[in-house]
This record gives structure tokens, C-alpha cells and sequence, in this order.
């Protein structure tokens, strides 16, 4: 800037000037150079504007209050995250007939993402299944499936135990001030995978708690939890540990369930409830002989765990549940 004005003192009066191109101009601002180097106020001057620019971006940003360590945390999200997309109608059918091969006692959850799957497919939109709530006796493989979908669905998963005590903390985060002030496990699952539309698992939703503060304050479970599963508030939701609102609308939640009498309604009025049966011995035994196939065992292992499911349950009249017959499979790879 002082050389162009140096140059303007001196040329702008000579009677060539009108003459001299921008090119011209540019030249004789340049072997001004000596004589305007930059002084220490100078340089004090130009820190203290672009600090004061930096500020006021900063404070746009809405990341103002953050230190640079917490800001750091949160640029692989600043330019975006990825939305996992089905690739095509064809790709969703042979993921969900993979599904249902497995556990066709889950059918009428299949069918459910199933056809929300293909609307997503037809339009070529991203994938964010219904609110899902699995209710059914223990031992059914309704957190098995959930976990065999994501990884159909090639998508990230976050697996939360609301039995496990708590009042949501794990669900939507600490706020900065407790010693075990963390970030929710959704958010963390979006930060590690920089993938906007995981698929979130919370079990046994019936048995999760609630508490009161010292200050009187009411903490419970299922209110940290109806913030993420209401689309409106979910797209501008606030993390209480960033203080920062992030898009936490794109996410597929799957509740499991034993008693659905125990879920507060407002969790069950935004879920599609899916009614789940217990498992019958021809049904243990389809899924023990396809991951017997799936883990490398031999006939005679996988004959071996059919004849105990059939002599518990039809001879004995013992209930079996998914786990016992994951428990044998796993039993049956260490032995072999």
C-alpha cells in the first residue's frame, strides 16, 4: 500500500502519466521498495488485526468457548462427515436376504427396514432407518441382529447398555466441570468414524433409570434419549460437553426391549414397535447350523450342538436361549 501511494506521489503529475499502463505502475511501485520496509509498530499493527479477524471468525463459528485442544477434537467435523448411501435397490435386497437367512425369526424387523431401505434406495437418499424398538423375551438375538445389520449396511455402530445404571450421561455426554465429563458415545462414534449416520443400539431400554440432583434437578434415561429420536431437535442438537449444536438427525436407533410396559410412552410414541416371539427348537437349531458354517466348524461339532438343542427343549422342556447356542458354537471352535 505505501509503495502503490509512493508511486501515485510521484508520477501521478507527470505529464506521461497518462501514458503509463497498470503493468508500468505496478513496476515503479516495486523499486520503491527501499526505504518502506516495515517497523516494528508495523508488524505490532497487522498482528493485532489479523488476531482481532481470527477473533471475530472464532466467534461465528459458534467454537469461541472451546479451547484449542477441544477444537482440534472437532475439525475432522468442520468440513463435513460422510453419509453412508445403499448402493442400490439390488445391493439393500441381498443385504437384507443375507439377514434374514440368518434370523428369520426377526422377519417382521426385516421387513420393516427392508422396505424403508428401498425407499431410500429409489430416491437415492442416505440411509437413516425408523426409530426402532425390539420387544421380546431375553435371549432372542435382538441385539445380535442389530449388530449383523450395521455390518450389512456397512455402516458404524455404537452400542449402548441403558441397564448398566447412569441417568443418560452415556447417551448425549457430561457437561465440563465433573471429573468424568466426556462427549455422548454417539457423538464420539460420529468423531472416530467421521460418518454422520451410524447406527446406534441402545438394550434393555425398560430397565433404564432416573435420578434427582442434590439441587433437585430430574435426570432420567429416556429424556436424554427423545432429544436425539425427535428430528427437530435432533437436527440442531446440543452437546452439553462441546456446547456446540451438531446435526445428530441423520442417525438410525435401534431399543431393545423385554417389557415394553416398562418404556415411557414418549419413547415408545416415536419408536415403530416390533413384537418379537420366543425361539423355537427348529429355529436355534437353523441359526447354530449357519454359524457353524459361517465359523469353520465341522458336521460332527455342528451335529453335535443340533442334538443338544433338540434334547433340552423337545425331550427335557428346557428353554434355550441365542446366547446358550453362541456359547456352544464358541465352545466348539476351542475345542476343534
Amino acid at each position: 500500500m505505501r509503495k502503490t501511494r509512493l508511486a501515485e506521489e510521484l508520477i501521478g503529475d507527470d505529464e506521461h502519466s497518462a501514458d503509463l499502463g497498470k503493468d508500468d505502475f505496478d513496476k515503479v511501485a516495486c523499486e520503491l521498495s527501499d526505504g518502506v520496509l516495515l517497523t516494528w509498530n508495523d508488524k505490532q499493527r497487522i498482528k493485532n488485526r489479523v488476531q482481532r479477524i481470527l477473533q471475530h471468525r472464532t466467534e461465528a463459528s459458534g467454537l469461541g468457548h472451546l479451547s484449542e485442544k477441544e477444537i482440534q477434537r472437532l475439525r475432522p467435523l468442520m468440513n463435513g462427515v460422510r453419509l453412508v448411501e445403499p448402493r442400490d435397490e439390488h445391493w439393500v435386497d441381498e443385504a437384507v436376504a443375507a439377514l434374514h437367512e440368518e434370523m428369520p425369526w426377526m422377519s417382521a424387523a426385516t421387513n420393516e427396514v427392508w422396505h424403508a431401505l428401498r425407499r431410500i434406495a429409489s430416491c437415492k437418499g442416505t440411509i437413516r432407518l425408523p426409530n426402532l424398538l425390539l420387544n421380546g423375551p431375553p435371549g432372542i438375538g435382538k441385539s445380535v441382529w442389530a449388530r449383523r445389520l450395521s455390518e450389512l449396511l456397512e455402516l458404524p455402530r455404537c452400542e449402548i447398555d441403558a441397564s448398566l445404571g447412569g441417568v443418560g450421561f452415556s447417551v448425549a455426554g457430561t457437561e465440563r466441570g465433573w471429573s468424568s465429563a466426556q462427549p455422548g458415545r454417539p457423538l464420539e462414534t460420529v468423531l472416530q468414524h467421521r460418518v454422520g449416520n451410524p447406527l446406534v443400539v441402545v438394550d434393555e431400554i425398560c430397565k433404564a433409570q432416573s435420578g434427582t440432583s442434590d439441587s433437585g434437578a430430574h435426570h432420567a434415561f429416556s429424556d436424554s434419549l427423545l432429544s436425539f429420536l425427535e428430528p427437530a431437535t435432533a437436527a440442531a442438537w446440543e452437546c452439553p460437553y462441546f456446547r456446540t449444536k451438531f446435526d445428530m438427525s441423520h442417525i438410525s436407533w435401534v431399543l431393545t426391549a423385554n417389557d415394553i410396559s416398562r418404556v415411557p410412552e414418549p419413547l415408545v410414541n416415536r419408536c415403530t414397535v416390533i413384537e418379537l416371539q420366543a425361539l423355537s427348537s427348529f429355529q436355534l437349531k437353523g441359526f447354530a447350523r449357519h454359524q457353524a458354517v459361517r465359523m469353520g466348524l465341522s458336521k460332527d461339532s455342528s451335529d453335535a450342538i443340533e442334538g443338544v438343542i433338540e434334547h433340552s427343549m423337545d425331550e427335557l422342556g428346557h428353554y434355550l436361549s441365542l446366547r446358550n447356542v453362541v456359547r456352544m458354537l464358541h465352545r466348539a471352535v476351542s475345542l476343534e
